[in-house]
């Protein structure tokens, strides 16, 4: 696992990151966004997708659980708050609702997926770059960790630029 950490002080940082990433990802791709409620996760993936060639605004799907974008590529938005029986329980999140949300279609290589409070779901998963944002005061820290071959690669292209 290679793995790598940011320092992002305001809202455009943090978009401009995503942003960065969103521009090397290809269909098949997973990033799996963690963190707590209000560090950023929806402001990353608006980035991500602005990086992906998506030209409206991508909001958090937290009520439609999942929201697809087009862009240079299909760019599936999960949010998958909403599965769990007790959030801050990982080993309640609803894993058969996941899959019913057509993300095992989307993995094979029809989007790029972006999963928000992915939890568990890496259990099922051979390769995703995992971000994980902690506040820190006003800033937040991004770590970002590749998990396989494909985000390997994705992770060293992104430091370099």
């Amino acid at each position: 696992m290679e793995a790598h950490e940011w320092r992002v002080d305001d809202e455009q940082q943090m978009k401009q990151l995503g942003e960065r990433l969103g521009s090397l990802l290809l269909p098949g791709d997973a990033v799996l966004l963690e963190g707590p409620m209000g560090a950023g996760k929806t402001t990353f993936a608006a980035g991500v997708g602005m990086g992906a060639g998506v030209a409206q605004p991508m909001t958090s799907p937290t009520y439609l659980l999942r929201q697809e974008h087009r862009g240079r590529h299909r760019v599936a938005h999960y949010d998958l708050y909403r599965l769990y029986a007790h959030p801050d329980r990982p080993e309640t999140l609803d894993i058969e609702a996941v899959w019913a949300l057509g993300m095992d279609d989307d993995l094979a290589g029809g989007a790029i997926v972006l999963i928000e409070w992915a939890g568990p779901v890496a259990d099922e998963m051979d390769a995703y770059l995992r971000i994980t944002i902690r506040p820190q005061g006003s800033a937040r820290e991004v770590r970002a960790e590749a998990w396989g071959k494909r985000p390997e690669t994705i992770l060293k292209e992104w430091t370099a630029s």
